[in-house]
Formats: C-alpha cells, structure tokens, sequence
C-alpha cells in the first residue's frame, strides 16, 4: 500500500452494487478526514438532500498519518444531518481507522438505499451486502456479539459500527456505536444508516505498508515514534486522561459553577461528589481501554451490577463507557445525582444506540416542561417526568426509541428534537438549543455558547470556547481579539481533523512536529502550507452549512432566552455582548472567509 491511502470504496445500495475510486489527488491536496470527507459530501450529496432519505450519504474517512503515529487514531464520519437538516460532522476511536487503512482504504462512500435491512461487509477487496435478518431491531451489544461470530476477520484489525433501534427507528439524534465503546454521537449518524436500512458495517483488512519504500527514513520515524510515546506516556500532557478519563473535569467545572445542572439554569451541582470520576473509579471502574495506536488508555468501562433474583449471587453484570459529556446531561442537567442511576441511563442509552448528550438535553427541558405543566401527564400518557427520578427517564427513553410514526405523540415529537417539542407544546424559553442541538457539557460562558451558535461545536473538541472561557476566568475579555483567535485556533483543528489526530493530543501534534512526521514519510509539508489547509477547509464546511440552508444573519433571534438566565463560569450571559460577538463573526465570515 502506499504511504498516503489512495482508495474511496463507494457502495450503492439502491443498486446494490460497488466500485473502488481512485482519490489520490484528493488525499494528495486535503490529507485525508474532514479534507477529503467535505469534499466527498459535496459531491455525493444534492443541495435539497432528506437528511433521511435515498439522496443523502454518509461518508467515513480517516488520514494520510492513520496508524503511523501514537493517537492517530480517529474516523470522521459526514452527511446531512437528520438533526437540525445542516452539516453533520463526527468524529469516532476505536478500531474503525485501523480496519480502513489495513483495507488499503482511505474513505467508504455510502449511497442510496437497501431494500432490506442489511449487513455491510467489507474484508479486504471482498465486499458483500448481507441481509440483517434476526438482527435487526437488536440492542447494539447483541449485534456486536452475534457478527464476531458469523463474519471472518484478522485478528486485531476489525471493526465492527452498527446502530440500535433508535436509528432503525429515526429518532433524529440517534448515533453509530463503533467496536462497542465509541460512537458517532450528536447529529444523527444512525439515524442515516437506519433510514438507509444497513444496520452494521464490518471492516476487515490484513493488509501492509512496507516501511523500506524510497523516501521512508525508519531511523528517523522510529526516533520520532519513541519521542511522541514518551509524551504520551511519561509526562503529564496526557495524564489526566489515563487515571480519571475525561470525568476528571466534573468537579472542577462545579466548582466553577460551569458544570450544566437543572436543564441548564445552574452551574453547580450539590452531589457532583457522588457521580465524580474520583467517585466512579473508585466504586465502578472495570478497565482501561485504548483505541488503535494509543498507549493512554482514555476510555474507562465501569461494571453496573444489578440484582435479579433473591440470593446474594444473583448479580448481572453489564459493561458502560463512560465519558464526562454524557455524564453531565445525564447526571447534573437531570438532577441525577447517585453513580448507579447514572450508569443505568448512560447504559440505556448504549444499548439503543441514542446520543446521551443530546437525550439529557431533551429530558432535561421535558422534566421542567412537566414541572412547570407546560406539558401535562395527558400528554405524556399517565407518566411523571420529574428531575432526580431515575424511572421516569429510563421509561421517557423507551418511549423515544420505540416511537411510531403513526401515533404523533409527545414521545414521538421528542425524538424529532427539541425544535418539534417547543413547537408542538410550547416552553421555548426554557429548551436551550442552537439549531435544533442540545449544548454540550460545559456552561464555561460567552463562548463556549458562541461556538454552538455559530455551528463549529458540535461536540465539545470541535471548537475552542469552553477552553476560551477557562482561560479569561478572572480577566476581562477583548472580544475582537478573543474571537480571532477563537477562528484560528478552529481552522487549526481542521488540519489536525484531516489527519486524523485524536484532540486530547492537540498539544502534542504542533506545526513543526507534524510537518517532522510527514518528512520522516518522505512527504514534504510545510507549517505554512497545513496552517492554510486548515483555512481552506473551514471556508469549505461554512460554504457547505450555508447550502443546507445554514442563516448566519438569523443567529441573534434563533437563540434562547435560556442562554441569558443560564449560571455560567462568567455569571449569566450578556444578550448585547453575545449580539456583538455574533456581528462580529459575521464581519470575519466577509473579511477572512469571503462569504457574505
């Protein structure tokens, strides 16, 4: 294989054919991930594309440094997003990068749709579409379990993304579970693949990229290698990841009174002690887990153990990821505040295949709606919806999943997204969303908002402001020049998203030491020429929103009243200040970008 991959596998469902594409040129000028992937979703997907139907697609994409390096280890996957009907955009660890690159593929094009629900099988060059079967309408693990059986692969180098019966369904926020402990969450990504009715994808390769190819300098890419293990491994850069994972954030973010409690109108939770990551490896954690390439071990596998019969051994053990976003819309946002509700939910939400950060959102806007009887107990069919108490949600959750079409009521209204809800039942000054998608864990202030807003942060890595808002604790901020860089940092990101580096190591893969990977690959990039990549490819993603209809100029009057009473890291929010930022971008999308 070559160094740089070259190959697009374009699968057609309608016709239930394939072809390999030749994307050298394209991996040559956009490096691979979100580069290569918004130029393919351009291509393949028409201006007035249903997010849900025939002539939507969904591509996934990995980079030109995939498996060379520690932490290059993520897939991007792009389509219209059935969410809010713009740009869906998601990143995923795991396998997935490994498989696709070991199959000497760069990219995986997925059009049309099948006539049945069915099974994508790609092993090296073999690619067969397989009739799901009994599979269908299966808990995510089950599927797992079941195709690591039934479909051959190479040890080590399988991956195997399915959904659940949330995406098969179409609740529009539904994800991509991949390889059981990662996701394509937020936008919708399963809701694609159910309304094209496949309802998994393995990748399979055993494929080798010889390192003795003219221009390849092994003494200098393993020297290279040993440098960035060491900083992944023996400094502190990425420390915090290896002990407590991401929930190491809970309690200093509620100290700040930044953590999003009570459906967002506080900042500080009473028992964040109790659902803590200090608490959680102390009583729940089971393993450390690395995806492919990484030596950190970031993603922590609690043990929920539940009772089922009356002796002291009749104990059912289950496996949960658990992560700090979708611990703090689940936990704090819910009034959730015990580890073993908190797992059932996050559970749940697994075993469906449902985005648990945006399922907080929408459960923490119906428990107030309820409260305040902007909904009533005839509209949610004799059920209680209230903060603190875990069966309601666990019960509202089923209900989502297992809406039907035919029956437009409150549970099948909440599974459109929280847009549908406030219009169907009203309470839009409390549903605190940014075109139809829920916040992200972090109520830091101006800017972390901002980024929703503007639609580059669609989960928490996407956009720098939660960290802006950190960072201008206890100082004033200089709006033009805090957004500036704000911009940059985001184009910045888009060059390590064309890689595709895992985020958490964005401090380790600076300009110089990517453009020393490369040279060591016989590749010459300059800091100048990846700093411009980035540029290119965020006027390429704005230039995308705005065919999907994506209004700049209506930012200011779609956003909630919510956002101005919210408790944040910088007190509530500014409604002028937040005006005058927004103007500003506006300004940056003319004088930078060239889009009026």
């Amino acid at each position: 294989m070559n160094v740089i991959p070259t190959r697009i596998l374009r699968i057609d469902l309608t016709s239930n054919n394939y072809e390999f594409i030749d994307g050298s040129n394209l991996f040559s000028k956009w490096l691979g991930g979100i580069g290569v992937g918004i130029n393919l979703l351009n291509e393949y997907v028409p201006t007035e594309a249903d997010p849900l139907g025939a002539d939507n697609a969904i591509i996934f994409a990995i980079g030109s440094l995939s498996t060379f390096y520690p932490i290059i280890s993520k897939t991007v996957s792009l389509f219209r997003s059935p969410t809010n009907n713009d740009l869906g955009e998601s990143y995923a660890g795991g396998r997935l990068s490994l498989a696709l690159r070991f199959a000497d593929l760069g990219a995986l094009v997925i059009t049309g749709k099948a006539r049945k629900p069915s099974i994508i099988s790609i092993l090296n060059d073999d690619i067969q579409i397989k009739v799901a079967g009994p599979l269908a309408q299966m808990y995510t693990s089950t599927v797992g379990r079941v195709l690591r059986e039934l479909i051959p692969a190479h040890a080590g180098k399988r991956s195997i993304i399915r959904i659940g019966q949330a995406g098969e369904n179409k609740v529009r926020y539904s994800n991509i579970v991949v390889d059981t402990l990662r996701h394509f969450g937020r936008l919708g990504a399963g809701a694609v693949l159910g309304s094209k009715k496949v309802k998994a994808i393995v990748v399979s390769g055993n494929k080798d990229i010889p390192l003795d190819q003219p221009g390849i300098d092994r003494r200098a890419y393993i020297k290279t290698y040993k440098k960035i293990w060491n900083l992944c491994v023996n400094t502190e850069v990425m420390k915090k990841y290896h002990v407590l994972g991401t929930p190491q954030n809970l309690l200093p973010l509620n100290e700040l009174k930044s953590l999003p409690t009570r459906n967002f109108l506080y900042g500080h939770f009473d028992k964040a002690v109790e659902i803590s990551g200090e608490k959680f490896v102390e009583t729940y954690l089971g393993r450390r887990v690395s995806c492919n390439t990484c030596p950190v071990g970031c993603i922590h596998v609690g043990i929920l153990r539940e009772r089922y019969g009356p002796t002291l051994a009749d104990i059912h053990s289950t496996s949960v990821p658990y992560d700090y976003e979708p611990m703090a819309l689940l936990g704090p946002t819910l009034l959730i505040g015990d580890g073993k509700d908190l797992m059932k939910l996050l559970e749940q939400t697994e075993r469906y295949g449902i985005d648990a950060i945006t399922t907080g959102g929408i459960l923490g806007y119906l428990a107030e709606a309820f409260e305040k009887k902007i909904i009533t107990e005839n509209d949610t069919e004799g059920l209680p919806i209230r903060f603190g108490e875990i069966n309601d949600f666990l019960e509202v959750i089923k209900r989502i999943v297992f809406r039907e079409s035919e029956n437009k009521n409150l549970y099948w209204y909440a599974g459109e997204g929280l847009d549908a809800l406030v219009e169907k039942y009203g309470g839009s000054d409390i549903a605190l969303r940014f075109n139809n998608t829920t916040p992200a864990g972090y109520s830091t202030g101006p800017y972390s908002m901002i980024g929703h807003a503007i639609g580059g942060r669609h989960s928490h890595l996407d956009n720098a402001g939660y960290s802006t808002d950190l960072k201008m604790l206890g100082t004033k901020f200089k709006p033009e020049e805090t957004l500036g860089k704000l911009v940059k940092e985001e184009e910045w990101r888009n060059t390590l998203n064309s890689l595709i580096i895992c985020l958490f190591a964005r401090n380790i893969y600076t300009p110089d030491l990517v453009v020393e990977c490369f040279k060591n690959l016989g590749i010459t990039k300059t800091e100048d020429e990846l700093l411009s990549l980035g540029f290119k490819i965020q006027k390429r993603r704005i230039e995308t929103k705005i065919r999907f209809n994506f209004d700049y100029q209506e930012l200011q009057a779609s956003l909630p009243n919510r956002l101005y009473e919210m408790e944040t890291g910088h007190g509530k929010l500014s409604k002028q200040f937040i005006k005058n930022q927004l103007d500003l971008y506006s300004s940056i999308l003319t004088d930078r970008y060239g889009i009026n």
